[in-house]
């Protein structure tokens, strides 16, 4: 039967805050009654149906919260890499731009659409994959997709003429979607709230790394192999994400709860012969009624609350500005330095720098909200997220403007790498910090205040890259880079605003019965 209440419990992409309505549910599930069994229990000769619930002890060793640490380890491991698998291929028709231009007669802008609509896809992909974590497990939807995602990109390398290409590219994206966002409920499943922020971070670092080192391999295989073989990458990414999934096949083990309970259930009733004892998730039937007015409809009426649009613009911005920065920059090197090839898409690894940076600075500011947490008696407080973007987030703009106004043939290539630096400490902390306010404010939702975010950032980084040639070409990379710069020094006081107000804002939302 369908159940109007497991809204609550879809998370696909938690973040290290509190926990979300999932938990909550498992809270339910573990917390047992005296007419409750749990998984190794055979009850005796009740009538009542809750006799043969199973549930599990809350010490019990196969309860995936209960894992051994390095089997929790390896688990955010192979999530991580799955995200990362699905953003490395975002960008490896990026640097292959001019061999895609020779080879189908196209223009910069047209070339550039096998990225666009990779990320395109990743926009959708979340709202229709997402209820699939919460009614098959998180392996099936996250590898599942993940595999169909590989197929079109094989669909892609193979492509005869540009239409075949751009349609395959935007399905590669679509089922590419799923381990971009779901995997992160693995997190949930398997992490306490008391040490989630540390584990929140080395998975987003996954998440990120994707986008930035996905050029640079890239454009190793692209202009070594030669000039016409555009098809590398793609081949390259196939490889990749399919060993990835002959592994998790192998290794991986499901985390969500209540698909691990249902299989037990259905142990128990082949080991006993007695068809009575279920588990609490076989109940829950996700119907269409329930998929569109829910999970489809619900993200986009987030959208229309004031604090979620304008966080998850924040956080769309500087995602879109990751995305035309790391598709700009070897054309900013060759107009200012006249490198071309692999080298001038070197300097996109100092991103990844400073994304680690920006790492350690989410570190600190997820043990600082523990703090708070305790003090306030585990009761959170998602105004105490913006101290750490206030702290750094003004390193973003600072970035794009030493970037800017470095890039000079008489300037050490150095200086500009610094700036890209800052930009990216800057963008990590932002971003991930607009993710954990959005949980902490809705935690009941949190599924479709995620998803509105992600909706909202793939749509526009997607856009970005496509007038990245044009604003540094028409602009120079001095004016073009600050022009960027300036806007996102415009939403720099929004989390300062909503540190203060954020509270008043959130209990007079106009569109809170419509989300809820």
């Amino acid at each position: 039967m369908s159940s109007p209440q497991r809204e609550s419990s879809t998370t696909p992409f938690s973040v290290d805050g509190m926990g979300t309505s999932e938990e909550h549910d498992l809270e339910r599930q573990t917390r047992g009654t005296k007419n409750q069994i749990d998984t190794f229990s055979d009850v005796g000769n009740s009538e009542k149906s809750d006799d043969f619930l199973v549930v599990f002890k809350d010490d019990d060793p196969e309860k995936p919260i209960n894992w051994r640490l390095s089997k929790k380890i390896y688990h955010t491991m192979m999530y991580g890499l799955a995200t990362f698998a699905a953003q490395f291929n975002s960008t490896t028709t990026a640097p292959s731009v001019p061999h895609i231009m020779q080879y189908f007669h196209l223009s910069r802008e047209k070339a550039l659409l096998g990225t666009t609509l990779y990320v395109l896809g990743v926009a959708f992909g979340p709202m229709f994959f997402a209820p699939l974590s919460e009614m098959y497990g998180r392996k099936v939807a996250v590898f599942g997709p993940l595999c169909l995602s590989m197929i079109f990109t094989l669909g892609s390398a193979g492509s005869r003429d540009f239409a075949s290409l751009l349609v395959t590219r935007f399905f590669a994206g679509f089922f590419g979607g799923s381990p971009v966002v779901s995997s992160g409920g693995v997190l949930a499943d398997i992490w306490p709230i008391s040490v989630r922020a540390i584990a929140m971070v080395f998975y987003a670092i996954f998440v990120v790394c994707g986008v930035t080192v996905g050029p640079v391999i890239s454009s190793l295989l692209t202009f070594q192999v030669g000039y016409s073989e555009w098809r590398w990458a793609l081949w390259f990414s196939c490889i990749v994400q399919g060993a990835l999934l002959i592994i998790a096949v192998l290794t991986v083990s499901e985390t969500f709860v209540g698909v691990v309970l249902s299989r037990k259930a259905k142990s128990i009733r082949k080991r006993t012969g007695n068809w009575a004892y279920h588990a609490k998730h076989e109940e829950w039937d996700l119907d269409l009624k329930e998929y569109l007015s829910i999970h489809l409809l619900r993200p986009f009426a987030m959208l229309a609350t004031p604090i979620v649009f304008s966080l998850a613009l924040f956080a769309s911005y500087v995602f879109g500005i990751l995305y035309l920065i790391v598709t700009s920059l070897p054309l900013t090197f060759e107009m200012t330095r006249g490198w071309d090839g692999t080298v001038s898409n070197l300097p996109i690894l100092s991103v990844l720098v400073g994304i680690l940076f920006g790492g350690v600075a989410n570190v600190w500011g997820g043990l600082r909200y523990r703090r708070v947490l305790m003090d306030n008696g585990g009761v959170p407080v998602p105004e105490e997220r913006f101290p750490p973007m206030m702290i750094f987030g003004w390193l973003m703009p600072a970035g794009l403007f030493i970037f800017a106004w470095t890039s000079r043939p008489n300037i050490h290539w150095i200086a500009p790498c610094i700036g890209l630096v800052c930009m990216a400490l800057g963008f990590f902390v932002i971003f991930q910090g607009c993710l954990n306010y959005l949980v902490d404010s809705f935690t009941k939702y949190a599924a479709s205040a995620i998803a509105a975010n992600t909706f909202l950032r793939s749509i526009l980084g997607a856009v970005f890259p496509l007038f990245g040639y044009a604003l540094f070409r028409n602009l120079g990379v001095n004016w073009g880079a600050s022009t960027i710069g300036f806007v996102a020094l415009g939403m720099i006081p929004i989390p300062y605003i909503l540190f203060v107000f954020g509270s008043r804002i959130r209990s007079r939302n106009p569109y809170i019965k419509r989300v809820s």
